[in-house]
């Protein structure tokens, strides 16, 4: 009906003739419904009016090289995208390592931006970034994380940060214990997380160290505490064969070894080996004049000669044994 009126009226009325072009001029501006948007002709600009979140593509050369890029870098390069010009904009690197960078200033890992996901939220002043990583990568890229950027200004403590997840666990004792409570003090394996780990042992619980790096002759070692300074034990692990020997315990001042342990006599065991005195023992005489004398004797020392009348011979000789005491009781040397 629109165009049959100004159709007719061509030729009979200025008015509507003027009517008519400019019905004209505003048709073919128009958008077409059977282009579904493919025929807007500045959609970055017509998202940003409508307030829409943009998808700026699934498959883009992020840089365009292999080469490395500060975050700086980054930023420059989404911002001339148009990323800062919606509430919210996404793209995905292209699977290609050769045309995408690597960012190497996060302090939190590498990120190659080959098949990352990148999502940008905020203004070119106030903005949160964040970058999902594929599950392989180039250029020491972490795989299989999730960085997020945030920056409010300079003054505001702009940086990145990285998520832990089950690809990407977080450092050993963190989180406190790890993982539950296992049936005894060997069962924590070499080759299992570092951690701490909570043991039982004959009714009471240990807590275990655990180091595990899983390369090298010694691959991971383990350090058992008991409760109230109750010792402190290890064990080490060889290669891939795991722990070949049992627990050792560590000496301290309140658990110091035993004789037994360093291979040393015990008290007593000394006591019946060491001289703890000598002295001489009971005194014995046998006539020299006229009498039989003595004949060599071994462990004796003569003590006296005895002549009772004062001639030139001597009477009687006197001696008495050496003896020595070990473990409080007195014995006669046989020989010295």
């Amino acid at each position: 009906m629109f165009r049959e009126k100004y159709i007719v009226g061509i030729g009979r009325d200025k008015d509507e003739n003027v009517g008519l072009q400019e019905a004209i001029n505003q048709a073919s501006g128009a958008l077409q419904k059977n282009q579904n948007g493919a025929d807007i002709p500045g959609k970055d600009t017509f998202t940003k009016n409508i307030g829409a979140c943009r998808a700026y593509s699934a498959w883009v050369d992020i840089g365009g090289d292999s080469q490395v890029w500060t975050t700086a870098q980054f930023i420059s390069w989404l911002e001339s995208q148009g990323a800062f010009n919606h509430p919210y904009w996404m793209c995905k690197g292209s699977w290609a390592y050769a045309n995408n960078k690597v960012i190497t200033d996060t302090g939190c890992g590498n990120i190659c931006l080959a098949g990352a996901v990148v999502e940008v939220t905020g203004t070119r002043g106030a903005m949160t970034i964040r970058v999902t990583t594929p599950g392989t990568s180039s250029g020491g890229g972490i795989t299989n994380a999730q960085f997020t950027y945030i920056n409010h200004g300079d003054a505001y403590a702009p940086g990145w940060r990285r998520d832990y997840n089950t690809k990407n666990q977080q450092p050993a004792f963190a989180l406190g214990q790890t993982g539950s409570r296992v049936a005894n003090d060997k069962a924590v394996g070499w080759n299992w997380n570092s951690g701490v780990y909570d043991a039982d042992i004959k009714g009471a619980t240990a807590l275990i160290l655990h180091f595990n790096m899983n390369t090298g002759s010694c691959p991971a070692v383990q350090f058992r505490v008991n409760y109230k300074n109750g010792g402190i034990f290890y064990r080490s692990a060889r290669d891939g064969y795991g722990f070949e020997a049992d627990w050792s315990e560590f000496y301290t001042t309140t658990r110091k070894p035993s004789a037994g342990d360093v291979g040393a006599y015990t008290q007593a065991e000394c006591n019946l080996r060491f001289i703890t005195g000598i002295r001489l023992g009971g005194l014995s005489s046998v006539q020299t004049w006229n009498g039989p004398g003595w004949s060599d004797r071994s462990g004796y020392v003569v003590t006296g000669s005895v002549n009772g009348n004062r001639d030139e011979l001597i009477d009687t000789t006197q001696a008495r044994p050496i003896q020595y005491c070990i473990n409080g009781t007195w014995y006669n040397a046989g020989s010295i």
